[in-house]
């Protein structure tokens, strides 16, 4: 048990140090299109929806949410991000560690989204997270995570000269990690994902993957999945 606890400690601890106070790089992020469309299909129109995005980073997709009508919250773990955004769209943002802070709004949400937040969080955070979200739900609203599955690179590393879509083309790809080794990311099994949701009293009612390229040549791709709750 001592050795868990002090893995869990250090994971939490690395991701951490890897966000807190990172600066912002860039003032021209744009929406989530894959996304935006996956809202679409799960609630439809967003005016006056109370939206809660836990990690907004630059905060292109809660301002989209805003742009469309939305009422918006916001929780991120770097304080830098938290000023930004909160300049930018003068609305209710604040810093907040994902598993192991209590989401501190008080409304219930139509809509709670998190991308690439928690691949960073161990099995008891994902658990204390997923909670937070179900009780912070109303009783026909929706919570949608976004997390890596894997990264793929070919094994040749030479650009598959092909004209049309091949089936097989992922048995060319083996495993791989895009990311920098000093980004604490860890890839997630949908099906345990998915059970400890089913745990923290939320049900599976959609799910979207997406592949994407990470270079020129087709030679690294990423394996993302979405997944869509609601309350059980």
């Amino acid at each position: 048990m001592e050795v868990e606890d002090s893995v869990k400690e250090a994971f939490s601890s690395e991701v951490d140090t890897y966000w807190i106070n990172r600066n912002v790089i860039t003032s021209f992020a744009c929406p989530n299109v894959s996304l935006f469309r996956l809202i679409g299909s799960a609630i439809g129109n967003l005016d006056n929806k109370k939206i809660l995005e836990v990690g907004f980073a630059h905060g292109a997709d809660l301002i989209e949410c805003k742009r469309r009508g939305a009422d918006i919250v916001g929780l991120d773990l770097n304080p830098k991000f938290v000023i930004n955004v909160k300049q930018t769209t003068n609305c209710d943002v604040r810093q907040f560690r994902a598993g192991t802070d209590l989401i501190p709004f008080e409304q219930p949400f139509d809509l709670i989204y998190s991308n690439d937040t928690i691949y960073y969080l161990n099995d008891d955070e994902l658990k204390q997270f997923l909670e937070q979200c179900s009780t912070k739900m109303k009783a026909e609203g929706s919570l949608i995570v976004q997390f890596i599955e894997t990264d793929l690179k070919r094994k040749d590393n030479v650009y598959p000269n092909r004209s049309s879509f091949d089936l097989d083309f992922l048995s060319q790809y083996l495993p791989h990690q895009i990311h920098n080794e000093d980004n604490p990311i860890r890839f997630l099994d949908t099906d345990k994902v998915v059970s400890i949701a089913k745990d923290s009293n939320l049900k599976l009612v959609g799910s979207k993957r997406m592949l994407q390229s990470y270079d020129l040549n087709e030679s690294e791709i990423r394996v993302e999945k979405y997944l869509i709750f609601c309350k059980q």
